[in-house]
């Protein structure tokens, strides 16, 4: 074999020491701006690389020359370098290898849509001669003075912002709409041109060519990026951290000073602009660019700290060997010799990644399926659900697979056997059959007092608590509003009854008169009317009982008659009545042991018996205890109609139990949970049939 020459466009540069303390080099091609970090072998065989001789000859050349190596790495090396073409191939096999290469990096016409719709750049400017015109101009803002004001500034406004944080939300709120959102794209795109631009000026500040910047699209969501791959030509790593640190700096910097200006502004348009450059700089930058997560800046400040080259990659081999051997107890050699402190850095970093982007592409999907129309909303969900979980996912179980051979029974596999075992058990086993389902227990004679009409308290006669007897006075109540319409219709029938008079003397007005009579009899039954609603004024106890619920009553205030007034509870057994959602139905049996349970924990537990399902769902939530609006278990929204309603967002079915002990003592009514055992069910067969109902419901046009 022949060693074949190297390229003469290569440049070889002094990189920085490896993570192991040993000298690195890099090797730049500048054709493809690209870099490759050499170890010190690598470096010798360049420095004494000999195109043209046999590789035997060059082995034994490169021996004197004190490099310990053989012919096998030598052509390892070889591949390495045929691979990202490095080396000038012969004429004929050149264009040979192209084409392999070419065919092998091809992809159908289905695979390559896939790909870049999930993912691809566009480059936008080569800004590299612009930014060495303009740094002297950008240089002075991030000196050491200017930066202290800013940060003092930032102080301020956060301070002034937390007295009137109120006021602060709301205006967050009061854009929360279309024209919102479309001023908050606009200060998106100042915000992250400043953001690329201050990774730009950093970069050439420590000399480095920014060779573009441009647009990318990650599941068609775009973001801007700057390409300064050229930061590999600095040899201390806190430059590099400082170039990866640039943009969030400058977010950070401009959300302090649109903070500031925010809080000493007056209203109008230019407080409106800092408020949407300081939310949209606060919430980039913290929510999305510090994360390590993924690949923007937090992942690269992240890697510069921890002085680790390709660390997403190298931590994901590390936890997939990890979870190998956890699982199956192979005893391979991890993928790279660290130390015990760094490895384990490494693997809980990728696992964490794994979780996190678990959500975040999960969330994508979802909401790409939304914002698309159904059936293009659906495929691409499926693609995105595919591709970032479930490849990865099957890709690793395939590894699994090929390794079978070498699995074998050990303290891990029988460990992992009792696991699969146990989660097999409890999730298709049909075991579970115990129904929780949101009740109230309620007084058989409780009877809420309401005001007849409108009207303000004239006389209160009883107290919290007190005992009281059927028909005994509670309050009286007297409405202004009222005594008017009942003075109007009086001075009506008088006046009606004077125009009878006068007709009834005339013959020929027997029409008119027989009108009049018909508005006078109208008139009379109006004013008893009102007069039997005005006696009623005079709230009194319908039954023998004790009072409740009327602290917040005082005279002379005006109250509704929408609303109770006071409450007036004969102890006795008692009711219990359950709400069922609609999957428990199925679930559910009568005349099966059950036992209240109430929330407050002051009351004792209550045995019942089921009895009956209703199998109408209801429409409206009767007891407000249950309701989530008063902290209860059932998902209402409330709606204003005649009165206010509150109506459960999903579908519930009422089920009434008997009680078994009947000297019960409650109160009122009080909310709680009723345990009774259903038929038993399976819960990943649950599962899988309300996902078969989503995907059927959701696919239908």
């Amino acid at each position: 074999m022949i060693i074949p020459y190297l390229r003469e466009d290569l440049e070889i540069l002094r990189g920085n020491s490896r993570e192991d303390g040993s000298p690195a080099w890099l090797l730049y091609d500048a054709l493809r701006n690209r870099y490759f970090t050499l170890g010190l072998t690598a470096f010798k065989l360049i420095k004494y690389w000999s195109g043209g001789d046999d590789i035997k000859i060059f082995e034994k050349k490169i021996n004197k020359e004190g490099i310990d190596t053989n012919i096998d790495e030598i052509k390892k090396f070889i591949d390495f370098l045929q691979l990202n073409n490095l080396i000038i191939q012969p004429r004929g096999q050149k264009d040979n290898l192209l084409l392999n290469q070419k065919n092998s990096q091809e992809k159908n016409w289905l695979f390559f849509l896939i790909h870049s719709y999930l993912f691809f750049k566009i480059p936008l400017v080569k800004p590299d001669e612009w930014l060495g015109k303009t740094l002297r101009y950008a240089k002075p803002l991030g000196g050491k003075k200017i930066r202290n004001i800013i940060y003092v500034l930032g102080f301020i406004g956060i301070c002034l912002i937390t007295q009137q944080f109120d006021s602060f939300l709301k205006t967050f709120l009061y854009f929360f709409s279309f024209e919102g959102l479309l001023l908050y794209l606009l200060a998106l795109v100042f915000v992250k041109s400043l953001h690329e631009l201050g990774h730009a000026y950093v970069s050439k500040y420590f000399g480095c060519r920014v060779s573009s910047i441009g647009i990318a699209f990650l599941v068609f969501f775009p973001f801007l990026y700057t390409d300064t791959s050229d930061a590999w030509r600095l040899r201390d790593h806190k430059d590099r951290l400082l170039i990866n640190f640039a943009g969030i700096l400058t977010e950070l910097h401009l959300a302090l000073i649109s903070t500031f200006l925010w809080a000493v502004l007056p209203d109008g348009g230019l407080k409106s602009i800092a408020f949407f450059i300081a939310t949209t700089s606060w919430i980039s930058s913290l929510a999305i660019n510090v994360s390590p997560f993924m690949r923007f800046d937090g992942y690269y400040v992240f890697s510069d700290w921890l002085q680790a080259e390709n660390l997403q990659p190298r931590s994901f081999a590390l936890a997939r060997w990890q979870l190998r051997e956890i699982l199956f107890g192979f005893n391979h050699k991890p993928p790279e010799d660290l130390n015990p402190s760094r490895r384990w850095t490494f693997i809980l970093y990728a696992w964490l990644t794994w979780v996190y982007r678990f959500f975040i592409f999960l969330g994508i999907a979802f909401l790409v399926y939304h914002l698309a129309f159904k059936v293009l909303g659906i495929i691409l969900f499926v693609i995105e659900i595919y591709w970032f979980i479930l490849r990865p996912i099957l890709s690793e179980i395939k590894n699994w697979y090929n390794l079978k051979s070498q699995i074998k029974v050990n303290k891990q596999t029988i460990r992992l056997y009792s696991i699969l075992l146990f989660l097999f058990i409890i999730l298709f086993m049909p075991w579970k059959s115990s129904l929780k389902i949101p009740a109230v227990y309620i007084s058989d004679n409780y009877s809420k007092i309401y005001s007849p009409y409108p009207a303000k308290i004239k006389e209160i006669f009883v107290d919290k608590n007190q005992v009281v007897k059927k028909g005994q006075k509670l309050i009286e109540l007297s409405s202004p509003e009222l005594d008017l319409e009942i003075s109007k219709v009086r001075r009506k029938i008088k006046l009606t009854k004077t125009k009878i008079n006068r007709i009834s003397k005339l013959s020929n007005n027997l029409d008119q008169y027989m009108i009049l009579q018909q508005r006078l009899i109208s008139l009379k039954d109006e004013l008893d009317g009102l007069s039997r609603i005005k006696s009623k004024l005079l709230l009194k106890s319908p039954v023998d009982g004790k009072i409740k619920n009327f602290s917040n009553l005082s005279k002379n205030q005006w109250v509704s008659n929408l609303e109770p007034l006071v409450g007036v509870i004969k102890l006795g057994p008692g009711n219990v009545i359950g709400y069922l959602k609609e999957k428990e139905i199925k679930r559910f049996k009568t005349n099966e042991k059950a036992v209240f349970i109430p929330f407050d924990g002051e009351h004792q537990k209550i045995k019942l018996i089921s009895k009956n399902l209703d199998r109408s769902a209801i429409s409206i939530l009767p007891y407000l205890s249950l309701s989530s609006q008063y902290d209860g278990p059932i998902a209402t929204r409330t709606f204003v109609s005649e009165e206010y309603e509150n109506r459960p967002v999903k579908a519930y079915y009422q089920v009434t139990f008997q009680i078994i002990n009947r000297d019960n003592k409650i109160e009122l009514e009080v909310p709680g949970y009723v345990h009774v055992d259903g038929y038993r069910y399976s819960p990943i067969f649950d599962f899988f049939r309300s996902l078969i109902s989503i995907i059927v419901r959701e696919s239908r046009i």
